[in-house]
């Protein structure tokens, strides 16, 4: 228990050999019996596991209900070649499991974690999964961008910032704030938004995000509308009055701080279409 440090309110920890089990105490025996623990288990729910994001990830039922999205830590970009799922510790996992429990009781939108499965693969390496619940009418916001009826995705934008906004006012900084980590849960009168992939973020316990740090979040959200192919056509102008609208409503204080922050957001948003009018422009034909 000592190697995993202290748990948020609502956990319980059991030890299966050198595994690690941290679950949400409402569900820890349903949890239990899906036994987790065991690599076989583990290798078969991923073995046939759809794509999402990184690497796969199963659905598993939990209990009448419930569902949980089971998910690897996986590394991005250089390191996923060299280090795959292995991190020094098993603190990123936990992080991420304290950040979304401080968030949740701050009312921000985002997913309720279910359970950890943390392990030692060799010396001070640790592999780990992460069981959020599922949201089974969830579509991320990419999806609703391409299937999106001309007006209807300016509505929706306003939800979207609203959510954000939420998810900066409680405290957290999600670096990796992009079109595929935010859901658009199908409810009615109104369409509920999610955050996910809370695994890079931080919490500030201070009372909100700093302005230099919201205007990050919402460049790097800008920047994966124009690696879409999205910002001009499906995101223009209105699209970004209304995300601008729900996320900072009447507040002009706000507007005005991050006005000033966002300079060096917007040459890397002006950087990022070139690139990617220059990666998308037609190739002269070969003789």
């Amino acid at each position: 228990m000592r190697a995993l440090g202290p748990t948020p309110d609502g956990y319980v920890v059991h030890r299966i050999a050198d595994t690690y089990l941290v679950l949400d105490r409402a569900v820890s025996g349903d949890l239990v019996r899906l036994r987790l623990a065991e690599p076989r288990t583990r290798r078969r729910l991923f073995a046939r596991a759809p794509l999402r994001g990184r690497g796969s990830a199963p659905t598993v039922p939990v209990r009448s209900g419930l569902d949980m999205v089971l998910r690897r830590y996986r590394h991005g970009g250089l390191l996923a070649r060299l280090l795959g799922p292995l991190y020094l510790g098993p603190r990123r996992a936990l992080d991420e499991l304290r950040v979304s429990a401080e968030a949740e009781l701050a009312g921000a939108p985002v997913p309720h974690v279910l359970c950890l499965v943390l392990w030692p693969q060799w010396g001070p390496l640790w592999s780990a999964l992460i069981g959020t619940r599922e949201e089974p009418r969830g579509r991320d916001l990419l999806e609703c961008a391409q299937a999106a009826a001309a007006g209807e995705f300016r509505r929706l934008g306003e939800r979207v910032g609203e959510a954000v906004r939420r998810l900066h006012d409680a405290g957290v900084d999600h670096p990796d704030l992009q079109l595929r980590n935010i859901l658009v849960v199908d409810e009615e009168p109104e369409p509920r938004v999610v955050v996910i992939d809370l695994d890079r973020a931080r919490y500030h316990p201070s009372g909100g995000v700093p302005g230099r740090r919201r205007a990050a979040n919402l460049g790097r959200l800008a920047r994966s509308a124009i690696k879409n192919g999205l910002w001009g056509g499906v995101v223009g102008r209105r699209e970004l009055a209304a995300f601008a609208r729900g996320y900072a409503g009447r507040d002009r204080e706000l507007r005005l701080e991050l006005r000033g922050w966002s300079a060096r957001e917007r040459l890397k948003i002006a950087l990022h279409r070139l690139r990617y009018r220059f990666l998308r422009a037609p190739q002269p034909a070969k003789p």
